[in-house]
């Protein structure tokens, strides 16, 4: 693994909309847990100066958000303020992510996600999506691709590691 201060992270459009979910969502413990653990990567990240890496998937995701242009809104305002580096499509990224949907990563933006996060060197893809966890966790990838609440673990072995 990199260094603490070498790491980036980054988030999958599920973990931008998380906050913004409704009401009845919010009564599972699962996804308040999710939503206090990525405000606090977020808060991490940003005393810690480790970069939370964007990309044009991301932004095409949140476009796709159209019966709520309100919720829309709201995740594309929460995704610009936390952003710091944000990647744009490249061919290799395109072709990547084919490769990856042909080994099994599912969903229209998840093989995206990752040829993304693994473009700029991303240590962690974050995600609440259990599907895509599962995927991932099958395949041999520069990233590795992992729920908020499994996330919580691995910082504070990096913590203790680094102590």
């Amino acid at each position: 693994m990199k260094p603490w201060n070498k790491l980036k992270i980054y988030f999958d459009t599920c973990c931008y909309c998380r906050p913004f979910d409704n009401w009845a969502h919010w009564t599972q413990l699962r996804v308040q847990q999710e939503i206090t653990i990525i405000m606090y990567i977020i808060k991490m990240c940003a005393i810690s100066g480790i970069p939370i890496v964007g990309s044009s998937a991301v932004d095409a995701e949140i476009e796709e958000i159209k019966k709520d242009n309100n919720k829309r809104g709201l995740v594309r305002a929460f995704y610009e303020r936390i952003v710091t580096d944000e990647l744009m499509e490249t061919a290799s990224i395109i072709e990547r992510a084919r490769e990856l949907r042909a080994r099994g990563i599912c969903g229209e933006f998840d093989p995206y996600h990752v040829a993304f996060a693994e473009a700029d060197g991303a240590e962690f893809l974050i995600t609440t999506d259990d599907r895509f966890e599962r995927s991932a966790g099958k395949l041999d990838l520069k990233t590795r691709v992992i729920n908020p609440i499994n996330f919580l673990g691995e910082h504070f072995v990096w913590l203790l590691s680094s102590t």
